[in-house]
Parts: structure tokens; sequence; C-alpha cells
């Protein structure tokens, strides 16, 4: 038994397996970067084509003779809390200690 040939034997196996971790890691990071530039991309596309949209508006378009030409009406993104909610009901939103029950 050749304990240095061993040894290297187990050592290749170790570094094979710590490099396809790595490179593993390294893809699903590559992934990352390319879905947040897609999001990026997808924002500012939404946000071109909301303007266009109503620019098609100004020009007395309607929403019945945009959606007649395959236009749908850009998606309307909700943020904040609803104007519905008070400002007791706010409060509450951010500091849920303070509900009552």
């Amino acid at each position: 038994m050749d304990i240095d040939n061993i040894a290297a034997k187990a050592a290749a196996k170790i570094d094979a397996v710590r490099d396809a971790r790595v490179n593993a890691v390294k893809t699903a990071a590559a992934s990352s970067v390319e879905l947040q530039e897609a999001v990026q991309l997808l924002a500012a596309a939404e946000q071109k084509y909301a303007k266009d949209y109503q620019a098609a508006l100004r020009a007395d378009w309607t929403e019945s003779d945009l959606r007649g030409f395959g236009l749908d009406a850009p998606s309307k993104k909700a943020g904040g809390v609803p104007k519905a909610l008070g400002r007791a009901s706010q409060s509450q939103l951010m500091m849920p200690h303070l509900r009552r029950n």
C-alpha cells in the first residue's frame, strides 16, 4: 500500500468535489446577475410602455380603441398603504406590536 498514492487520490477527489461546488455557486451567481438585469430591463420597458400608452390616450384614442389594436392597459403597481386605511391602521401596520386583540 503506497500512502502517498492514496493521499494523492484522496486529495484529487476532494479537489474535484470542491471545484464542482464552486462552479455550481458561480453558475447560480451568474444567473442571478442575468435575472437582475432582466428585471431592470423589464421595469424600464414597462415604464416606457405606460408613458407611450398615456400618450396614445392623449392623442384621443380610447382604451377601447387601443384594446381593439391588441394593446392592453399597462399594469398598475400598487404601492404603499391603501387609502382606505386610516392613520391608526397605518401605524399598526408599521408597528404590529401595537395591535389590539
